[in-house]
Formats: C-alpha cells, structure tokens, sequence
C-alpha cells in the first residue's frame, strides 16, 4: 500500500473523535459528583437548621425564666407549655418538610441521571458512527491512493 496524503488528516480526526468523547463521557461524570455532592448536602443543612430552631427555643425559656418572678406561677407554666408545643410543631412540620423536599430532589436527580443515561447511550452510538465513516473515508482514501500510483 502506498502512502497516502491524507492519513494523517484521518488520524488526526480520529484522535479528535476520540477525545470529544473522552471530554463528554468526563462531563458527565463530573454532573454526576455535583449531583451525588448536592443531595448530600441535604443532612448537615437540615441539621443546621435544626440548631437555629433550638438556639430560639431556648432564648425563648431563658426569656421566660428572666421573667418567672414577675408573673404568675399558672402563667408562666401555661407560657411554658405554649413554647414547647409550639416548638414540637414546628420540629415535626420541619422534619416533615425535608423529607418532602429531600424526596423530591432524589426524585429529579433520578430523573436527571435515566435522562443523562440515554442521553450517553445516544452520543456513544453518534461517537461509534463517527469513527467508523472517518475509518470508512481513509479506506476509500487509501485505495485512491492506490489507483493514482497505479
């Protein structure tokens, strides 16, 4: 076979088909880590929260406590029980709201990620194609070569 002008034009398509590819399938990957990063933020935000709601509920008592000798002994018991059912409420409406929204969010990530699958499975294909008409092209190339040297 002779050497044909254009094989490394070829080549250099293929090392570039190659590496488009290399540079998606690493994008999606690092969509993936964000992904899997952003669901697991999810616990230490709620905990944090959590703290907040505590550090006011007991600002709140030390309050009642500073004013415990100038009120009724029957109002500041009913103040008491006030502030925790209150703060009971809101720890389970707290609770009950991040389970929602912790749901949800696995929800869409799980939707985003069958989405990105197919997505991958379809530029592979492209990806396949695309390497195997750049194959096709030097083999016509390379036996046009051929025909001219002859």
């Amino acid at each position: 076979m002779s050497a044909n002008p254009f094989s490394t034009m070829f080549d250099m398509q293929r090392t570039y088909i190659e590496a488009s590819h290399s540079a998606f399938e690493s994008s999606l990957k690092l969509q993936q880590v964000a992904s899997d990063a952003f669901l697991g933020s999810f616990e230490s935000t709620k905990s944090l929260q959590k703290r907040g709601v505590d550090l006011t509920k007991r600002a709140t008592l030390a309050n009642l406590d500073a004013v415990e000798e100038a009120l009724p002994a029957d109002v500041v018991a009913d103040l008491r029980s006030a502030v925790d059912e209150q703060y009971a409420a809101l720890d389970e409406a707290h609770d009950d709201a991040w389970d929602a929204f912790e749901r949800s969010a696995e929800d869409v990530v799980d939707s985003y990620d069958e989405l990105t699958e197919a997505q991958a499975e379809m530029v592979d294909e492209l990806y396949e194609s695309l390497l195997q008409a750049n194959a096709e092209a030097a083999d016509v190339a390379d036996e046009a070569a051929d025909v001219v040297e002859q």
